[in-house]
């Protein structure tokens, strides 16, 4: 039981050191980045889940502003197609690097 309860202990302060100090992500879409855009924030949302979920599968994620949004038109194509999106998640991937790229 001993063992347990410091497996457990163990454990919480592990995912409170990976959690507390980590920053906010300024790149996650927000009303402001939606009202720049012009692009609704569900589906800066939903690209924005797509681009996490799918990227970090084959290679380390790049920061959105790391690269600008007329280079991401031409990755993005390719990596879709990689990584079996369909159309519309490609657009949404775009839509969201698009507006993300301009974050400063």
């Amino acid at each position: 039981m001993k063992k347990l309860i410091i497996a457990a202990l163990a454990g919480i302060a592990l995912l409170t050191a990976c959690t507390v100090n980590k920053p906010a992500d300024k790149f996650a879409p927000s009303a402001s980045m939606a009202e720049k855009s012009g692009t609704p924030i569900n589906e800066l949302g939903e690209g924005h889940a797509i681009f996490l979920k799918h990227c970090s599968q084959c290679h380390e994620q790049r920061v959105p502003n790391y690269i600008s949004s007329e280079e991401w038109h031409v990755v993005v194509p390719g990596m879709a197609w990689n990584a079996g999106l369909s159309k519309r998640e490609e657009d949404l991937v775009n839509k969201y690097l698009a507006a993300a790229s301009k974050v400063e």
